[in-house]
């Protein structure tokens, strides 16, 4: 049975596929990923063809079992720090890419491109966090900071007046 690679457009037999060891284990290792990250990482994948020709099974399972884990963790590794990387910006990402953004030389060597696109986009999530983290600790110093700033001098002024008191120099009053 012929059939249509969604990715591509090419067509392929599906038969052949099944039969091929690394066809069947491309096709189950793609049927176990996040039903999110599936369509466009064969669209992704089609990016390593070569122009002239084909792309081999082979080829598609060794790129895809290079992403696998990755993706399936939810995290990147890049230049020894590690990334929290969402199914969501798994998606976008490898989206942008089949999207062929101006200036990508194809075929694509590797999947340095799309690490990189992840573990910055992580970077700049992480750093919005930290910045939000700490300015809610700047509002929460400044809270205790001005309350504790009140208390001491409460506490100031009452100390004063007892200083005053025992020395007699307090009026009555007070």
């Amino acid at each position: 049975m012929k059939v249509a690679c969604p990715a591509c457009g090419s067509s392929f037999d599906l038969d052949a596929a099944v039969n091929d060891a690394d066809g069947r284990r491309f096709v189950e290792l793609i049927g176990g990923m996040h039903p999110s990250v599936a369509k466009p990482l064969l669209q992704y994948l089609a990016l390593f063809r070569p122009a002239k020709t084909g792309m081999r099974w082979s080829r598609m399972l060794s790129l895809t079992q290079e992403l696998a884990p990755m993706i399936r963790e939810a995290r990147v590794t890049r230049n020894g720090t590690l990334y929290a990387v969402p199914h969501e910006s798994w998606t976008q990402a490898l989206q942008m890419l089949a999207d062929r953004p101006k200036g990508l030389r194809l075929p694509l060597k590797s999947h340095g491109y799309l690490l990189e696109m992840l573990a910055g986009h992580a970077e700049k999530i992480a750093a919005k966090k930290e910045s939000r983290e700490e300015e809610q600790k700047r509002r929460r110093g400044a809270d205790n900071g001005s309350g504790s700033t009140q208390r001491l001098g409460d506490v100031a002024e009452e100390t004063i007046k007892k200083m005053k008191h025992k020395v007699g120099g307090g009026s009555h009053a007070d």
